[in-house]
């Protein structure tokens, strides 16, 4: 009975943080299997150029958090299996438990750390791993990373799946009309046939106000960039994680042992992360004090108070920031707090 009390403390200390950003390492206790899954117990830290500038300095006050997505191993497309389509740093100020989640473009052309090229972001991790992608993302931002944690699309899915589903709010109706417009489907709330240019074709539909997502329509929902772009892509994927911390928060998923099983399967199955045991149990102890409920939302973009302009390199469309340099940039993700 004991035994069962702390699983079910723990469980609440941790529901926060597992959603919040990927922070599904923190399910550690089923029988050590999960975490011996998840963990890179490799370690591997890959040599860096002496022309690279010296990386920000560990900040005792502030915890920093890389979540990667993408598409995972098992993708048909060989050549983007392993890139960064999703790239957001959580970060956690320990002495006022405020929380925010900072979003960068997968276009974003940067100098990657492990190779002496100058690439899109998204190419971090596909080339050097965990380490290449924290260091990389630590010379835009200014911030130091302390962990990382790499989610493929499948544990987005499970996950929602696992959860029974999510609820999202929209103040404006949602269309997706080209992206999987050749496709074929049942219509329902979220499929239509419209025509479009003479043609009649696909379209991925949700409505305005209160929808409630199952896993699919959630995936859909996070991928779809063809009819806006990857900005508006990476605000919907920073709303469904918020709304899977709301949904996994809930008594009746967090007090669910087969709904928490569930989650661990997810957790063993999709995620990498080099945050070792000793790493896992001090953000334990660090959740209980978030203010989950204020967290602070940034995404780096082109929009007209943007810090990024867009723009072609060698035919390649990228993003590169106002000014050329990264300064604003680290200040905007240093002084989030501040506000």
């Amino acid at each position: 009975m004991e035994i069962q009390e702390k699983k079910k403390k723990l469980i609440w200390i941790v529901g926060p943080l597992f959603v919040l950003a990927g922070f599904l390492a923190l399910f550690f206790f089923k029988a050590g299997f999960t975490v011996s899954q998840v963990i890179d117990w490799t370690g591997a830290v890959l040599p860096s150029s002496a022309d690279l500038p010296q990386l920000p300095e560990d900040d005792p006050n502030r915890l920093n958090i890389l979540l990667l997505g993408m598409r995972g191993a098992e993708d048909n497309d060989n050549d983007g299996r392993f890139l960064s389509d999703t790239i957001i740093l959580a970060s956690i100020e320990k002495d006022t438990g405020k929380t925010a989640l900072i979003s960068l473009p997968r276009d974003l052309y940067v100098r990657i750390w492990c190779v002496p090229e100058t690439k899109k972001i998204n190419f971090a991790y596909a080339y050097g791993g965990l380490d290449c992608a924290k260091k990389t993302v630590s010379l835009v931002t200014g911030l130091f990373v302390d962990y990382a944690i790499s989610v493929d699309f499948r544990a987005l899915q499970e996950t929602v799946e696992a959860l029974g589903g999510i609820t999202i709010y929209r103040e404006t109706p949602f269309e997706e009309s080209f992206q999987w417009a050749k496709e074929g489907w049942e219509e329902d709330k979220h499929w239509f046939i419209k025509e479009i240019d003479g043609e009649e074709k696909w379209v991925f539909y949700v409505p305005e106000g209160e929808s409630e997502l199952d896993s699919q329509t959630a995936l859909y929902y996070a991928r779809s960039r063809y009819s806006t772009n990857d900005f508006d892509r990476m605000r919907r994927q920073q709303q469904i994680i918020l709304a899977i911390k709301e949904k996994a928060l809930t008594l009746g998923v967090l007090a669910n042992p087969v709904k928490v099983y569930n989650l661990m399967d997810v957790l063993g199955n999709n995620v990498k992360t080099d945050m070792n045991l000793s790493a896992i149990k001090q953000t334990i102890g660090l959740a209980a004090g978030l203010d989950l409920d204020n967290i602070k939302k940034e995404v780096i973009d082109i929009s007209p108070n943007g810090l990024l302009y867009q723009t072609f390199i060698e035919e390649e469309y990228v993003l590169l920031p106002i000014g050329d340099n990264f300064d604003r940039i680290k200040e905007v993700c240093q002084n989030i707090f501040n506000d």
